[in-house]
């Protein structure tokens, strides 16, 4: 069985070209099983988890960069001030979701997990983050990664899902939230 990440098949749907898309998965067939210890944005992650349940202030976010590795302090300073503005310019509550994932034919498996619940501006969404930095081979637009919404809203969660939420993803490159347009079918 194929075992893919929700990044992973967020990065292959925003591809805009069918070249960039079997590149796309000829780098995830080459690349090693998940390891924390290589996961680029899983400090950043776990922050910003750790911050909304523990109802610190957003800002608290910028501690993170003084422990990070020198070479990420760019990225992740662009990452963290986007997500800053983004809860900032919002409403911005936070609840606990669990884990959910997706399989066909016990060929493939998409661990499909939303890194969040938020409720933003009164309405409820489970969210996915997309931290990585654009090119000319990808576009993080409803267009392109509405694959990967819709394969969010058919997981198999083990939590309960409410059925007026929303599946979302926010692009930190723009701080926009991208939402699923499509019905849940459940």
């Amino acid at each position: 069985m194929i075992q893919i990440s929700l990044t992973q098949f967020l990065d292959y749907s925003a591809k805009v070209s069918t070249i960039a898309k079997i590149n796309k998965v000829k780098e995830i067939k080459r690349s090693p099983d998940y390891h924390p210890a290589f996961d680029y944005w899983k400090p950043l992650r776990d922050a910003i988890k750790k911050i909304h349940e523990q109802g610190q202030p957003i800002e608290n976010l910028k501690n993170l960069l003084s422990t990070v590795d020198e070479k990420k302090v760019k990225n992740y300073t662009r990452a963290i001030s986007t997500y800053i503005s983004f809860v900032k310019r919002n409403q911005v509550e936070y609840f606990s979701v669990g884990k959910a994932s997706w399989n066909m034919n016990d060929e493939l498996y998409v661990s499909s997990s939303p890194e969040l619940g938020l409720i933003i501006n009164g309405k409820k969404y489970y969210v996915k983050n997309y931290y990585k930095k654009h090119d000319d081979k990808t576009k993080v637009i409803l267009k392109n990664i509405n694959a990967t919404l819709t394969l969010m809203s058919l997981s198999k969660p083990n939590f309960e899902v409410d059925p007026d939420a929303t599946f979302a993803v926010i692009n930190f490159q723009n701080g926009k939230l991208i939402e699923a347009k499509a019905p849940l079918i459940r």
